[in-house]
């Protein structure tokens, strides 16, 4: 029992130094590293949260803050308390063994929890000013798309602030849960199911919530003419919601044709017009069609 407690205390105090070692890096380096050092972080806490019980958790997460506290930039400190949250939480999900639409939420909700405290709360102290940045880049897409002021005024879109962070959120949430179970699946760390992309696919009872939202918020707001930010919200939310799906689906395809390298070409054209139309519509015939199955079919009849 005793060299249990003394490797669990040595495991912890090497995570803590090694944040401490972080924080000093990410300082001399200007910050430079600092988000992918974040998502780094949460891996070790996940591992130990996993192997140990939660308060031991919580006692290594506390100790890595106050070291971080000590030698980290501002923008560092808030970020890694969402690293360290983000690590408690997944590895006590995976420790009781919750299903991953569970671990997916929670995750999402740190990370939305992080960008409120960094573009609301502490904006000031982090000079981090969300709507001065949007309003260049509104001014820098109009220069290259003069219709844009025509059909988008700069108040609607800055309007997308509270969306634009929760895309933000999603994305970060990914990236953290990926790089997770990519890392900890080789230390024989069990998760519940694969998160990647490629495995993504809605029911169709989903695919028409989605649907009749997307249709009913453009028909609101076009046709009946109630002019509401909330109403574009759901629109594009579903709009986004049928891409993702979309990418899924070409993420899937690329992998049974056994060229998964080009999934980065497929993430690297999503913010393309005509690629993301292209995907919103692959969502769609992929949550109310078997192109998936019809996939596997013709794989099977070749092997």
């Amino acid at each position: 029992m005793g060299k249990t407690n003394t490797k669990k205390m040595v495991q912890g105090a090497m995570i803590a130094a090694i944040f401490g070692v972080l924080a000093v890096f990410n300082t001399y380096t200007g910050s430079l590293f600092d988000i992918f050092i974040c998502y780094v972080m949460v891996v070790p806490l996940v591992w130990y949260g996993y192997t140990y019980d939660m308060k031991s958790n919580a006692i290594v997460c506390v100790v890595s803050m106050f070291v971080i506290a000590m030698m980290g930039l501002p923008f560092f400190i808030i970020s890694s308390i969402s690293s360290c949250l983000a690590g408690m939480f997944i590895g006590e999900c995976l420790k009781k063994k919750q299903r991953k639409e569970i671990i997916l939420l929670g995750t999402f909700v740190i990370m939305l929890f992080n960008n409120i405290l960094i573009y609301e709360v502490f904006a000031g102290l982090l000079e981090m000013d969300l709507i001065s940045e949007l309003t260049l880049t509104y001014q820098e897409i109009s220069q290259f798309i003069p219709r844009l002021t025509q059909t988008i005024t700069l108040q609607t879109f800055l309007s997308f602030i509270p969306f634009i962070l929760i895309i933000m959120s999603v994305m970060e949430m990914y990236v953290v849960v990926l790089m997770c179970q990519v890392m900890l699946m080789r230390l024989k760390v069990e998760f519940p199911g694969s998160f990647h992309i490629a495995t993504m696919h809605l029911s169709r009872k989903c695919g028409y919530v989605v649907g009749g939202l997307m249709v009913g918020s453009y028909f609101l707001n076009h046709f009946v003419g109630i002019d509401s930010v909330y109403l574009t919200y759901v629109y594009t939310l579903c709009m986004f919601i049928l891409g993702l799906q979309g990418l899924s689906f070409v993420c899937f395809y690329l992998i049974m044709k056994g060229k998964p390298k080009w999934m980065f070409l497929a993430f690297l054209v999503v913010f393309l017009p005509i690629a993301s139309t292209i995907y919103i519509v692959l969502g769609i015939l992929d949550i109310f069609s078997d192109l998936r199955r019809n996939i596997l079919y013709n794989e099977n009849n070749k092997g």
